[in-house]
């Protein structure tokens, strides 16, 4: 059968959209790149549709039924999986021509479900199968068992993308006051360390340059194997192991975040051609007010953010620093909001996530008093976004000149350009013939335009 898939949300449902691949090539059906509507006369037309569902925010909700409706009008059979379809089936069970949802357990056996739904009659009401969070098991992650890599043979859909995802965690033991992902996911469990370096060499084998590694919470990763883990020794053994191949970390906690993990990026530098660290990190901030960061049931202040931020910037004076921000959470003052705004005008950050605060059902924060009127958030978030675009503008333009390696994603259809990506996480458009999606290649930043750096290839001399 042909079967389309799209995914919405974080690096971890890349990551297990990407299983959901292998595993139905293996199963012996096809992949098609296509997901438009009123696809009844194309070659790709899908047999099913699996839509991957986000449900971080109330965009996020209306984006995963939207594709959900766009699937429906291919006329293939539609499947929901995910977070929102895990959390919400009785809000994705009114969608008309839905025919299955299933819960986050449930991906990594799709395709045992695909006979089944071939035969279900379009008179038939939705099917839900999921597992409640307080039943997912622990000592291993949702979609840990089995191999990332299976089925994604070069040439493949897989293969499209340039970056291979790891994800060595699932879950969540953090219970953040704004934050829905825990009901979704469940506790956290970690993939043991021999079984993340067995995929990791596969993902190698298969010819990535580059593998990012994630998870819901990776820095509380090892802590329930036993013996005990930690993020920063896995990252060690991996990047040791592979000396050839460069490893992004996603997100960290504040809190989480080791030093020796700069101690590793130092040892690469910015001007190296191969591994291992990326000089990139992502450590989300939230808030800027020690009162609303309290509300939120973080575990910093301020101030150690501040410190932190400052610490890494210090020791690695080129590496790029990303951060997420919540605007007009519940309670949030005026001075709450410009307590935010000078402490990330003052820090050296390189790109901001900005999302205005969007009530998630069934958090403590959204029954809490003092909600912030709409208008009122867009507008903070609002100046927060041009901060963020000064910010990131900053960071490119300290960059022209300079040489840098970027991994090649995908060839623009016009132009003569090829998307890439730095090392450092700047995205790139490198003028170039005869790219290859997936290699590594030395280019020199030229000019800056809309966000992305404009840059030519260094030719090698033989």
């Amino acid at each position: 059968m042909k079967i389309a898939i799209k995914t919405l949300g974080c690096k971890v449902n890349q990551s297990e959209s990407s299983l959901i691949m292998g595993r139905l090539k293996e199963n012996g059906h096809d992949i098609v790149r296509t997901l438009k509507d009123n696809l009844d006369t194309s070659r790709d037309r899908p047999d099913i549709c699996i839509i991957n569902t986000c449900t971080v925010t109330a965009k996020s909700d209306y984006q995963s039924r939207q594709m959900i409706r766009r699937a429906v009008k291919t006329g293939a059979k539609v499947v929901a999986t995910g977070c929102y379809a895990q959390l919400r089936p009785d809000e994705l069970s009114k969608i008309k021509g839905l025919d299955l949802i299933l819960g986050n357990e449930q991906k990594s056996r799709i395709h045992e479900y695909l006979p089944k739904l071939m035969e279900k009659n379009p008179d038939e009401p939705v099917t839900v199968v999921l597992t409640a969070p307080a039943e997912m098991p622990t000592g291993k992650a949702c979609l840990l068992s089995g191999s990332y890599a299976a089925g994604m043979q070069a040439g493949s859909y897989v293969s499209d993308r340039a970056r291979a995802f790891l994800k060595i965690q699932d879950g969540c033991d953090f219970s953040c006051s704004y934050c829905a992902v825990p009901m979704a996911r469940g506790k956290s469990r970690s993939l043991p360390e021999e079984r993340v370096l067995t995929e990791a060499e596969k993902f190698v084998k298969m010819g990535y340059k580059e593998i990012v590694i994630t998870g819901i919470h990776i820095g509380c990763y090892g802590l329930d194997l036993k013996p005990e883990s930690s993020l920063l020794t896995i990252v060690s053994k991996i990047a040791g192991r592979n000396p050839l191949t460069r490893f992004r970390l996603s997100s960290i906690e504040p809190q989480e975040f080791q030093k020796g993990f700069l101690s590793m990026i130092k040892q690469v530098g910015i001007a190296r051609s191969q591994g291992n660290i990326c000089p990139h990190v992502h450590i989300p901030l939230q808030s800027g007010s020690d009162n609303i960061l309290k509300a939120m049931d973080r575990r910093y202040t301020a101030s150690f953010f501040k410190e932190l931020i400052n610490d890494i910037a210090l020791e690695c004076p080129d590496i790029s620093i990303g951060t997420d921000v919540i605007a007009g959470f519940p309670g949030e003052t005026e001075e709450d909001f410009k307590q935010t705004k000078h402490l990330l005008e003052s820090l050296p950050i390189s790109y901001m996530h900005v999302f205005p605060y969007s009530q998630r059902p069934g958090t403590k924060a959204a029954s809490m008093s003092g909600q912030i009127n709409g208008g009122i958030r867009k507008k903070r978030a609002r100046v927060l976004l041009e901060i963020a675009k000064k910010k990131k503008n900053a960071y490119m333009a300290k960059h022209l000149g300079r040489i840098l390696n970027v991994l090649v994603e995908r060839k623009e259809p016009t132009g003569g350009f090829y998307r890439a990506i730095s090392d450092n996480y700047i995205r790139s458009l490198v003028r170039a013939d005869n790219l290859i999606a997936g290699q590594i290649v030395r280019v020199k930043a030229c000019s800056l335009a809309n966000e992305e750096l404009i840059c030519e290839t260094i030719p090698v001399h033989g």
